[in-house]
């Protein structure tokens, strides 16, 4: 099971930034017992500045904004808090 899920905003000065982090958990069993593993990474950076709102993933690349509120559930409301 795998999710991305947006963390809590960081404000320095006039810039805010929000982390995008994937997150999730394996699970496996088999004769000799049971494995449960999980993880969470760096999947992308929003950054929102006096010149708008942007994002960037983890290369570096800039992507759009849009894509990541459909795939965050809570990014759009953490961006109109803002």
């Amino acid at each position: 099971m795998e999710t991305l899920r947006a963390a809590r905003p960081l404000s320095v000065g006039n810039v805010t930034l929000i982390a995008i982090e994937r997150t999730g958990i394996h699970s496996a069993m088999d004769d000799v017992g049971y494995w449960l593993s999980g993880f969470k990474q760096a999947y992308a950076i929003v950054i929102c500045d006096a010149s708008g709102v942007h994002a960037l993933d983890a290369n570096l690349a800039e992507i759009k904004v849009e894509g990541l509120m459909q795939e965050v559930s809570n990014l759009g409301n953490l961006l109109a808090a803002l």
